[in-house]
Parts: C-alpha cells; sequence; structure tokens
C-alpha cells in the first residue's frame, strides 16, 4: 500500500459511509481501504470522532457487520497523521479549512468531499478536491473526470 495514492476524507464522508454503507461512500471507506492512504491530522480525527459519535446521527446508523462507528475509529488510528501548524483562510467555508491544511501538510493527492464549498475549489497546494464516484473512478483507474486534459 507504500504506492497506494493518497487521500483525505472530510467528515461528511465518513458519516455517510455510517448512514449507507453498501452506497458509494460506504464502499470507499469500508470495500477500497486499501486502495488508498488515508491521511489525517489530530483536529481532522477529533471532528469525524465528534460528529460519528452525535446522539441523533447514531439512530440513523444501519451497522452492518464490521460497518459501524469502530469501524471508522480503527480506521482513523490507522491512517497517517501529519501536523498542521497553520490553518489557511480559504474558501468559503472557514470550517473547512482545517481539511485544506492537512491535505498540504500531508501533501495528499486527494481530498474527497462532497461539500459544494470544497468542490468548487477544485485543487489547493497540488491536492485536487473530488467528489466519492470521482474518486471511486480514480481507484478503478478510469482517471479523474473533472481533470484538465
Amino acid at each position: 500500500m507504500r504506492n497506494a495514492v493518497s487521500a483525505i476524507f472530510d467528515t461528511v464522508i465518513f458519516v455517510r459511509s455510517l448512514m449507507n454503507p453498501s452506497g458509494r461512500w460506504g464502499r470507499l471507506i469500508f470495500d477500497r481501504r486499501r486502495d488508498y492512504r488515508l491521511v489525517v491530522s489530530a483536529p481532522v480525527v477529533a471532528e469525524v470522532l465528534e460528529v460519528i459519535q452525535r446522539p441523533e446521527l447514531v439512530r440513523k446508523y444501519r451497522s452492518i457487520g464490521t460497518r459501524d462507528p469502530a469501524a471508522v475509529r480503527t480506521m482513523l488510528a490507522s491512517a497517517d497523521v501529519v501536523e498542521i501548524a497553520t490553518i489557511p483562510a480559504v474558501g468559503r467555508d472557514p470550517n473547512d479549512a482545517v481539511f485544506l491544511a492537512t491535505a498540504e501538510a500531508g501533501r495528499v493527492a486527494y481530498l474527497v468531499t462532497e461539500d459544494q464549498d470544497l468542490l468548487v475549489l477544485r485543487e489547493y497546494e497540488g491536492t485536487r478536491i473530488v467528489d466519492a464516484v470521482a474518486f471511486l473512478a480514480i481507484l478503478d483507474g478510469r482517471g479523474d473526470p473533472d481533470a484538465e486534459p
């Protein structure tokens, strides 16, 4: 997996993977886990863990086998952790900046999100910003459908 493409996922990807484990987000988080190198930072992990434990969301999870919050916690614990020195003031939503800072610090190839405030950027400091469908296509070897020719 050392040569696997590097990626960071925003919190929504993790939440949707738990709410719909057989959908594209669940496939990305659980089925394709060996096909990429997950990169996180302490603030990203803290946010994901806080959100996936919210009672209103936990009630919506349809856990299937090992596709539950414990599996996400295990995945986060085995990710490559980078330190972020500063959080840039970029993008439309300041809360998204921690994902951009983590991507930059980890020299991550892809930031995977469903957040339009991030997707509109398309790229940040060498990191392509794509949705789950595009990232699955990349993992399948079909390339980035939104990349410039």
